[in-house]
């Protein structure tokens, strides 16, 4: 298999930064196949894909009780993308001759794992499709809740503000006329006073007429 992959390197088929990987001592263990180096290596399972929370893809396949895989998918992801100078026909020619000459794998590990992993999106993309309906919902109820609140403390405010207007107008109104009653009567004061002083004067003057014509009165006698 070194040979193999050396051959491809040495074509400019592939290109290996890394050792090959060795079988892991201690279960599970990890196949041995070489592994083409890809530029750039692949995000880490918690690389945020998208604006928000990072998805943690770890998570994910656990909750959905997806296996350990002998060969994960992303590994042949990666074997693929190191191939990429290659056509598709030769390509998968020489992933079959890899899998043909390393019994530590097939390349039904990664296809298995792939499908595993492929239903565990689906059902993790259903939930979050779901979470987001239920978020949709209490939006709209909380939006109309607060928009009947409002339509009842604005119409209650609205009535109080009526009731004030027309109570300010009545106010208005009692006042006017009740100024009007006092000014009416403050006139109809004057026009009697002013009468009576009218008369008084006339009077008076009739009476110091008395004493022009008749002299004045004679000293009261002691």
């Amino acid at each position: 298999m070194k040979g193999m992959m050396g051959f491809l390197e040495k074509a400019g088929l592939v290109r290996m930064d890394a050792p090959h990987e060795t079988a892991a001592p201690t279960p599970p263990p990890e196949g041995p196949p070489p592994e083409a180096a890809a530029t750039p290596p692949p995000p880490p399972a918690d690389t945020p894909m998208a604006a928000g929370s990072p998805l943690k893809l770890d998570e994910i396949y656990a909750q959905a009780g997806v296996p350990a895989s002998l060969y994960p998918a992303e590994r042949l992801l990666r074997l693929i993308e190191g191939l990429s100078a290659m056509d598709a026909a030769t390509r998968l020619m020489v992933i079959q001759a890899m899998d043909a000459a390393d019994e530590s794998w097939t390349i039904n590990d990664p296809l298995a794992d792939a499908h595993a992993k492929v239903q565990a999106l689906a059902m993790h993309s259903e939930l979050l499709e779901l979470n987001l309906q239920a978020l949709e919902r209490d939006t709209r109820a909380r939006i109309e809740s607060t928009t009947a609140r409002r339509e009842k403390v604005v119409g209650d405010i609205r009535q109080q503000v009526s009731e004030l207007e027309a109570l300010i107008a009545r106010e208005v109104s009692r006042a006017a006329q009740e100024m009007a009653t006092q000014e009416a009567q403050l006139q109809a004061a004057r026009e009697h006073t002013a009468g009576q002083l009218a008369s008084l004067s006339q009077l008076s003057q009739r009476l110091q007429q008395l004493s022009t014509q008749f002299g004045a009165p004679a000293a009261a006698q002691e």
